[in-house]
């Protein structure tokens, strides 16, 4: 049966575990406020009850008690939520950054204003019909030479504001590659991203190896796996072998596998000048992957809309020089310019002397207003510009929607995320009190039995 000292092994046991306990419930606390940071928790378990051999019994575990130990150190994690946690960042991801992007379209066309582009389109055909009533009127010529000159370099700096913008979202060199942009720059953090999963990965698995719990590393990898969500579809798998971790993943992104170290992202243009990704050995077009997730999409279906209103934003200038300087007969805009030149404007020879407009086609000009263009399929110059603008604010709203709709969903799935893996303040010290009135008893236990050493070595005989 147990020694006179076997108490003391118990009481030992109790204060260890006990601070252990503390020790952890301590680090929960400290870290309440750090990103990605997993609650942990002790598992206290009893220790294998005293086996007592004699010659007739078997060596198995008896019935005395030999006292309490922790036998892991817990992380409190759910990843079923991780997985839609993910999800439902990708989304709010894809849909925030067209929000972003389409405010600043708007921010190029402040309509309706009186100095808008439509009011100004409206003001320059108005100065057509006084010029008709006057066709010799110098200072009416001026005005119409003027107005024509505000109109051109109104649609010249909207569409060098659009260029801008897509500019910052891709900046393509003369050779054809990719030079910048917020899409360079977000390929460039993810391969950022997997290489620090990588490099965590392999000293997860060296943790494991040695029978031990990685916590802090795991919950520094699960951060950067929600990071990588933010730029596209994430898909995670947790490998075991013979149902224990091991610390290695299979990971995912835009359903590629991208685990091994010589798989980086890369960012290509096809023929049609849409972006792709190029992962490893795999094309993968951004606007083509099933679903809407992540910021790379989301950047890039904004990026091919705003080539969209380029293209009739110069369509609409185009056909406007063509009208005009046609039932003019006279080239009052300059010819075969363009928005896409950057040189769309009114003839300076016009600007410098406005006498030498044809004030007797002034009608002609005016009446253009009001007749629908074949060039623009059929509507007129103020319709088509209007139409622009109502697909522009369309899209801008059902973005602004989108986003909010998706960032309340986020918020809903992280709650939850926390209120599993969250720390918790008010319990943490309501476990310390629990923990430290443990510790006390066991330490109160050590001093009797103690007492009881003393008197029975020193005091007895």
């Amino acid at each position: 049966m147990p020694g006179t000292f076997f108490g003391l092994e118990i009481a030992r046991r109790g204060l260890s575990t006990h601070r252990t306990a503390m020790d952890i419930t301590g680090h929960n606390v400290a870290n309440a406020n750090t990103p990605g940071y997993t609650r942990q928790e002790a598992v206290i378990a009893a220790t294998d009850p005293y086996a007592n051999p004699t010659l007739g019994s078997r060596l198995l575990p008896g019935q005395l008690g030999t006292g309490v130990e922790a036998t892991m150190i817990r992380r409190i994690k759910n990843e079923y939520l991780d997985v839609q946690a993910r999800d439902s960042i990708s989304s709010r991801e894809y849909w925030q950054v067209q929000e972003e992007i389409f405010g600043r379209i708007e921010a190029v066309f402040p309509e309706p204003v009186a100095s808008g582009i439509a009011s100004t389109l409206t003001r320059f055909f108005n100065t057509w019909h006084d010029l008709n009533n006057t066709p010799q009127d110098p200072g009416v010529k001026a005005a119409v030479a003027e107005t024509g000159g505000e109109l051109a370099t109104m649609m010249r700096e909207a569409y060098q504001q659009l260029e801008d913008i897509s500019g910052s979202i891709l900046k393509v060199g003369s050779d054809g590659n990719v030079t910048g942009g917020q899409l360079k720059d977000q390929v460039d953090a993810v391969n950022e991203i997997l290489r620090q999963i990588r490099e965590l990965t392999e000293s997860i698995k060296r943790v494991y190896a040695q029978g031990n719990q990685p916590n802090d590393l795991l919950d520094r990898r699960d951060l950067l796996l929600d990071r990588l969500a933010e730029y596209g579809p994430v898909s995670v798998t947790y490998l075991t072998d013979g149902g224990k971790p091991t610390g290695e993943i299979a990971l995912t992104f835009f359903g590629v596998d991208v685990r091994a170290a010589d798989v980086t992202v890369g960012l290509k243009l096809d023929g049609a000048q849409s972006s792709l990704l190029q992962i490893g050995g795999k094309k993968v077009p951004l606007t083509g992957y099933p679903g809407k997730a992540g910021s790379l999409a989301g950047l890039e279906e904004t990026r091919l809309r705003i080539a969209g209103y380029m293209e009739s934003f110069n369509k609409l200038s185009e056909a406007l020089r063509d009208a005009v300087n046609e039932a003019l007969e006279q080239e009052f805009f300059t010819p075969l310019s363009s928005l896409k030149d950057g040189n769309f404007a009114v003839k300076s020879d016009i600007l410098s002397n406005p006498s030498t407009i044809k004030g007797e086609r002034a009608l002609y000009v005016a009446r253009l207003a009001t007749i629908g263009q074949a060039d623009l399929d059929g509507a007129t110059f103020g319709e088509y510009f209007h139409a622009l603008l109502a697909d522009i604010g369309a899209r801008s709203g059902s973005a602004s929607n989108m986003a909010g709709t998706h960032r309340a969903v986020a918020e809903q799935v992280e709650s939850l995320r926390q209120s599993v893996s969250g720390v918790n303040l008010d319990e943490e010290l309501s476990r310390l009190i629990q923990y430290q009135y443990g510790y006390q008893a066991s330490a109160r236990v050590l001093a009797t039995i103690d007492e009881m050493l003393d008197y029975l070595i020193n005091r007895t005989g």
